[in-house]
């Protein structure tokens, strides 16, 4: 897929830009980036597909009631995670998603913070493992995670180990891609 970025307008609508073609507004008639979305969110978070599925269900079996309710979990999707107009980085770029800080009236309150918005991964990671895999994302070395966390080279590269294990990837740049894959 090709990078997007997606923005939320005043009035609420969602627009696109993909790659270097012009702005458009997001619809239930965008197939392909719909069904990339779609995807992604049933794929990688859960938490957040199951949620979303119980607050859009589609009111009856028709194909058109089940398209309505697939777009508007899929554009709550994108206004919880990726409503900001950023020109930084994609929100979506190959299979990598960016999510953002996005500004909300019930950040703090809204019960589906961290399910919808900020959605959790299907891997669960200590405190220890995420201090060091986030260390790890910045680009540190092993001898510099090592200093900044108290902990010998051994502990960390034996930290990365576990990691890359728990993550199926296989070697010490797939965890990176993975990390960053599933919002870790």
């Amino acid at each position: 897929m090709e990078a997007i970025e997606f923005r939320v307008s005043p009035d609420g609508k969602v627009y696109y830009k993909q790659g270097k073609a012009e702005e458009k507004r997001l619809t239930r008639f965008c197939t392909g980036i719909c069904l990339e979305v779609l995807g992604i969110i049933h794929e990688r978070f859960p938490g957040a597909w199951a949620r979303l599925n119980l607050i859009y269900k589609p009111k009856n079996n028709s194909s058109a009631a089940k398209d309505v309710a697939a777009f508007s979990l899929i554009e709550r999707f994108i206004r919880c995670n990726f409503g900001e107009h950023d020109l930084l980085t994609p929100d979506i770029e190959r299979d990598i998603l960016h999510f953002e800080e996005v500004r909300c009236p019930l950040r703090g309150i809204c019960p589906d913070e961290n399910i919808i918005c900020k959605p959790q991964s299907l891997y669960r990671l200590t405190p220890a493992e995420k201090e060091v895999a986030k260390l790890y994302l910045r680009g540190d070395t092993f001898d510099m995670i090592a200093r900044e966390l108290g902990k010998s080279p051994s502990t960390v590269k034996q930290q990365l180990w576990k990691l890359k294990k728990k993550l199926g990837a296989k070697n010490c740049r797939e965890i990176i891609r993975v990390l960053r894959i599933h919002n870790i």
